[in-house]
This record gives structure tokens, sequence and C-alpha cells, in this order.
């Protein structure tokens, strides 16, 4: 059966006496929640961050002031520094103008690449015109010659039209002139006939006179 005092919330001496003779540093608020049984994380992990800045080292105390340095070995370590600058320096300056000449050489490689392109492209703009051109001369000279094929085939089709309206002329001044002697021939069959019929009258009434004069003679 627990007391109120373990009841209660976690406390600092809580957390120390769960520590024990633990470094803080090597342990975490859960192992140390296990053991104590209760409370929340963020409590303990509160008490354990306060135990680790107690135990904490001290830090070293400030030494006394440093003394001037000597002259010589001041004197010295400015040389040193001098020195080590200007071959610090000098090779900056032939890292840069070596980098400078490299810049300048591409730069030309380039300005060559960027010519050449240029020509290659005039080239092909020049090439592109004049198949345009001929490409142009080429339609013009088929719309010439569609032209012409047209007007032929207008000629053709007045010729033609021309040649049927003779043709139905002629055929029109066939059919009256057959029309007219059809009309000629039965005018001319109708004279024949009647002239027929009036020969044959005639010999009719002579055969009678002949068969009438025939007893008279006897």
């Amino acid at each position: 059966m627990t007391t109120d005092a373990q009841a209660g919330p976690i406390t600092l001496a809580d957390v120390r006496a769960a520590l024990a003779d633990t470094d803080p540093s090597r342990t975490n608020a859960g192992a140390l929640r296990k053991v104590l049984g209760r409370g929340s994380y963020a409590t303990i992990q509160k008490h354990l961050d306060a135990i680790r800045a107690e135990r904490a080292p001290a830090p070293p105390e400030a030494p006394g002031a440093v003394p001037a340095p000597p002259a010589e070995a001041l004197h010295a370590i400015w040389g040193a520094a001098w020195a080590q600058a200007q071959v610090m320096t000098l090779a900056r300056m032939e890292r840069l103008s070596a980098e400078r000449d490299t810049a300048l050489a591409l730069a030309a490689a380039q300005a060559q690449d960027v010519a050449g392109l240029a020509a290659e492209i005039d080239a092909q703009a020049a090439a592109a015109q004049d198949l345009a051109d001929s490409q142009a001369q080429a339609l013009a000279a088929a719309q010439g010659v569609a032209l012409e094929a047209t007007a032929r085939a207008d000629r053709q089709a007045q010729e033609l039209a021309a040649a049927r309206a003779e043709i139905e002329r002629i055929t029109a001044a066939a059919a009256q002139a057959a029309a007219l002697a059809e009309r000629e021939a039965t005018i001319e069959r109708q004279t024949l006939q009647a002239a027929l019929e009036r020969q044959i009258d005639k010999y009719t009434d002579l055969k009678a006179v002949v068969d009438h004069l025939k007893p008279m003679a006897g």
C-alpha cells in the first residue's frame, strides 16, 4: 500500500534517491520511471537535468593575464606570416591567371562555335531561300500550264458546242428535206395514181365501145 508521499508528485529528492550511485549522464527518464514506478516523464526529466547540472564539473578558472610576447618572437611570427601571405597571394594570383587563361580560351572556342553556327544558319537560310524560289518558280510554271490547259479546254468546249450546233442544224435540214421529199413523193404517187386511173377509165371506155361495135360488124 502506497503512502501519501509516494502518491504525490515526483520531487527532486525522489529522483536523486532513484539514482543512488548511478551517473546521471548514463541513464534517462524512462529508466528512472521504472525505478520510481510513477510520475510523468517530463517531471522526471526536469529533475534529472537539474541533477546533471549539479554534478557537472566546474569550469577551470581563467589564468592570469597573458604576458607580452617577446619582440624577437613577434617579429619572427610576423615575418613568417608575411612570407606565408605572399606565397598564398602569389599562388592565388597564379591560380586566377590560369583560370583567366582558361576562361579566355573557352570564350574564344565558344566564339568560334558561335561563328560556325552562325555560318551554318546563314547557309541553311540561303538554301531555304533558294528552295523557296525554286518552288515559287515551279508553282508559277504549273499555274501557267494550268491556265493554258484551261484556255485550251475552253476552246475545245466552244468548238464542240459549235460542232454540236452544226450537227443539229444539218440534222434539222436533213429532216426537213426528208419531209419535203416524202411530201413530193406522196404527191407524185397520187398524181401517177390519178393518171393511171384515168388511163384505166379510158381503156374501159374504149373496150366498151369495141365490144359494142363487134355485133354490128358481124
